[in-house]
């Protein structure tokens, strides 16, 4: 019982991690509408930056998970060598 409330708070915890920043707002709300925009040229430009929006909290959640399943794991083989 323990190990699925720990699965469950962590894929909870996962979950609200990355959809804080899928919803983030980056401008006001609602949207301002402007009138007489004039049109681009539509010559070539930049590209469009489309990597990666990793925020610093979600890589957190990661080395923390990480951290403590390797303890987790530490503690467990420690515990078996002592018991026998």
């Amino acid at each position: 019982m323990k190990r699925f409330i720990a699965v469950l708070a962590g894929t909870a915890l996962t979950v609200v991690a990355a959809a804080s920043s899928a919803l983030a707002q980056t401008g006001p709300y609602p949207p301002t509408t402007t009138t007489g925009v004039e049109p681009t040229s539509g010559g070539p430009g930049p590209s469009a930056f489309t990597g990666s929006d990793v925020s610093p909290a979600m890589l957190a959640i990661a080395v923390l998970l990480v951290l403590g399943l390797t303890a987790l794991f530490v503690a467990r083989r420690r515990a078996a060598r002592l018991a026998a």
